[in-house]
């Protein structure tokens, strides 16, 4: 059987892989009215929000390793990169040989910047695969990538700001669908996946050594720190039943709320939190949470970092 040795969880904004100079380019310029809260303000927190993402990923980066892991399960969600008009399911495991991509930020750097290649785990990646189609989840696999950037950036991202792509770890991907109704995962369907999740790494004729690591999240583009609270008492609970405090319109219809487009709803991106916490089945210990706005509107990102504490 092969060996969960870690969960972890980690936000990808794009400020993890840009300076503080570049993040007024990541402000959206849909005009939205300002909260009196963050007037005049927003922007003095960022220096100090770069110091404790500095802090919080070197931590992250060295639990990930200290865990010695074989391969890295990383559970994100495809924002319109490779899911589509033609293909969007549920679940969809990368079962190619290897990861040809790009972790470059779309907005600035092209395809042929910041490229990693890694090795995919594929073969416990059939079993994990066969485990669950047999349980009760009828989850797709792919091989080949459709967008120039390769995987989706919830993959590649995370290896280039926690500097894994040379680790020697080997991959293995599952995304996630939030941006395609109306097979867009439930809060209690999570849950169910990340339980099976935790069966199937047990279940597989290995020796390997998985981590998994969430991407993604938690609350954007329009940051809710109410929300987030109730994130993160259910991630610290240790009780799974604590995710019903969690509506899924709260995550799939949170750019309605705010009046955006479908395309600026991160939020959604929680239920690979909610499939890591259900996969850990134990306490969560969040290395940092920084609600790090971007405008005094309240555009922003529910910052997290995160590994839980599994049972020896």
């Amino acid at each position: 059987m092969a060996h969960l040795v870690g969960v972890f969880g980690t936000s990808h904004s794009p400020a993890l892989i840009a300076p503080v100079s570049d993040w007024p380019a990541l402000e959206p310029n849909i005009a939205r009215p300002s909260l009196e809260k963050l007037v005049g303000n927003v922007r003095d927190h960022w220096d100090e929000h770069q110091a404790r993402y500095d802090i919080a990923t070197t931590k992250l980066r060295a639990a990930i390793l200290a865990a010695e892991p074989d391969v890295l399960l990383i559970v994100g969600s495809d924002q319109g990169e490779n899911f589509g008009p033609r293909s969007a399911p549920v679940f969809e495991m990368f079962l190619g040989e290897q990861i040809e991509a790009s972790a470059a930020n779309r907005r600035d750097e092209g395809p042929d910047l910041f490229r990693i290649s890694v090795p995919v785990a594929h073969q416990l990646g059939r079993k994990i695969l066969e485990y669950l189609c047999h349980n009760g989840f009828d989850i797709a696999h792919v091989s080949e990538t459709s967008d120039e950037y390769g995987i989706g950036h919830a993959v590649s991202w995370p290896m280039r700001f926690l500097d894994l792509a040379d680790s020697g770890l080997e991959l293995l991907p599952i995304m996630t669908n939030v941006w395609n109704p109306p097979n867009v995962p439930s809060v209690d369907r999570c849950v169910a996946f990340g339980r099976a999740l935790r069966a199937a790494i047990a279940a597989a004729p290995s020796q390997a050594r998985v981590a998994v690591l969430a991407s993604g999240g938690l609350s954007h583009l329009v940051l809710d720190e109410e929300l987030d609270a109730r994130v993160l008492a259910a991630m610290r609970s240790n009780d799974l039943n604590s995710w019903g405090s969690i509506g899924d319109d709260e995550l799939r219809r949170a750019h309605e709320h705010h009046g955006l487009p479908l395309r600026l709803n991160g939020t959604a991106e929680i239920t690979d939190w909610i499939i890591a916490d259900a996969c850990a089945q134990a306490p969560a210990d969040v290395f940092d949470y920084v609600p790090a706005y971007r405008t005094e509107s309240g555009y922003g990102v529910g910052m997290c970092f995160a590994q839980w504490v599994l049972a020896s």
